[in-house]
């Protein structure tokens, strides 16, 4: 892998703690099977190649070509913090740091705009779609460029030095446990401290980017604990108040549902997906008939799958609501799905799954007002939505759809709370 660091401050290698007049401007290091190699190409560049020697960065290791090596984000990882760890300390400890060659602070130097490179990059995952890099879209100092199939040009941008460098890990940290074959990957309670810091080293970072953060990078409840305080702090300098929960929203959904329904009445889940609520309700000791309907072929074939998984004969398909028929008292699930619908067809559907005989009915959809806080270019959460109510209209249409019913409704809000706004909205309707 190439790195190449290119900034018109004459203090660039000051910063860099690279001196041009020892061995030449070349600087060695072994990493890993390897070497890095620095060279001071001018005052204003700096070129970092790590060399392997065998399999440093291979996945697997029948493959002989190994050239993950040449192109893995986790070799950038791995040069941030063996050539550059003192660039990664927090923004007031670097700011405050001496240089006492130049009798001055690395903050008062570090006052130019920073270019970063690597050309060969590599990214294997959904966050790079229809051309377009996803971390691309909440930073404007990145750009991926496709070189070919999954390696990228690899372009950081910042204001100085030090936010180069922690945008650089941030990306390179991103797309390494959202590569396929990082899914996996390890974080430990020191690494989660490390780069929640780094987070929290880039100016501006938009809501979104702490909600991937906690998804992806954060691994147990005591990380996201150490570090929400954090995280709040900072995005309250950008002027939002936040309260940050663990886990995605979809999680967060499923936890919250999964609590409200019995074991031992039938569940009816109309738009049933991938059987989230059937496999956590399982795992809770789930005993009933579980009646799940989607109209997507691909689910039939894998509720079938599924239900070879457990002992227990308890779970049919079907693909429309129009296909069900049961006496059963009911618990029935509308989760994320009346969105799909027109509002009319909505309406609709929520009052046919109300004609079943109903212990109670949860409803769930998005909040409109929360997509703000996405940085979306499109008005609606996805591209599949028909409409997102706000709290009004989805009160109004649940109103209109229980007018006459002798039933007791509970609203309910999911997920983050941002300036007092939460991205799902829901109800409990009782019989």
């Amino acid at each position: 892998m190439v790195i190449k660091i290119k900034c018109e401050n004459d203090y660039l290698m000051d910063i860099l703690y690279k001196n041009p007049d020892t061995d030449m401007g070349l600087y060695f290091k072994a990493l890993k099977n390897g070497q890095v190699a620095g060279n001071i190409v001018d005052r204003h560049c700096y070129e970092v190649v790590f060399q392997d020697e065998k399999y440093s960065y291979l996945p697997e290791e029948s493959n002989q070509i190994d050239y993950q090596s040449y192109c893995s984000p986790l070799v950038a990882l791995h040069i941030c913090n063996e050539l550059f760890a003192h660039i990664l300390k927090s923004r007031d400890e670097f700011a405050q740091k001496d240089i006492k060659w130049l009798q001055r602070t690395q903050g008062d130097v570090d006052t130019i705009p920073c270019r970063i490179e690597a050309p060969s990059f590599y990214i294997d995952s959904n966050w790079f779609r229809n051309g377009r890099f996803l971390l691309a879209k909440y930073f404007g100092g990145v750009q991926a460029e496709q070189q070919s199939n999954r390696i990228f040009r690899l372009t950081i941008t910042a204001p100085t030095i030090f936010e180069a460098f922690n945008l650089l890990s941030l990306v390179s940290l991103f797309t390494h446990i959202t590569n396929d074959y990082g899914i996996f990957t390890y974080i430990d309670d020191n690494l989660a401290q490390k780069y929640g810091r780094v987070l929290t080293n880039i100016r501006h970072v938009p809501y979104f980017v702490f909600y991937l953060f906690i998804l992806r990078a954060i691994k147990t409840e005591r990380q996201f604990n150490d570090l929400k305080p954090v995280f709040e702090n900072y995005l309250a300098g950008e002027g939002l108040q936040a309260d940050l929960q663990w886990q995605g929203t979809a999680q967060q959904r499923i936890q919250f549902i999964s609590k409200q329904l019995e074991t031992d009445i039938p569940i009816l889940d109309i738009g049933c997906g991938e059987l989230a609520y059937y496999k956590k309700m399982m795992k809770l000791g789930f005993k009933a008939m579980y009646y799940a309907v989607d109209n997507d072929e691909r689910i039939e074939a894998l509720s079938g799958h599924i239900a070879r998984r457990y002992d227990e004969n308890n779970l049919a398909f079907f693909s429309s609501p129009d296909e069900f028929r049961s006496p059963d008292k009911l618990n029935v699930l509308l989760t994320e799905v009346i969105e799909h619908n027109t509002v009319e067809d909505a309406r609709a559907l929520i009052r046919q799954a109300l004609a079943y005989h109903v212990n109670k009915m949860i409803i769930t959809t998005p909040n409109v007002e929360f997509n703000r806080f996405y940085n979306m270019e499109s008005p609606l959460r996805h591209d599949d939505h028909v409409f997102e109510p706000t709290p009004a209209e989805f009160r109004a249409m649940i109103d209109e759809c229980t007018a006459g019913l002798a039933c007791r409704v509970e609203y309910f809000r999911l997920g983050d709370c941002i300036n007092g706004i939460r991205p799902t909205q829901g109800c409990m309707i009782y019989f």
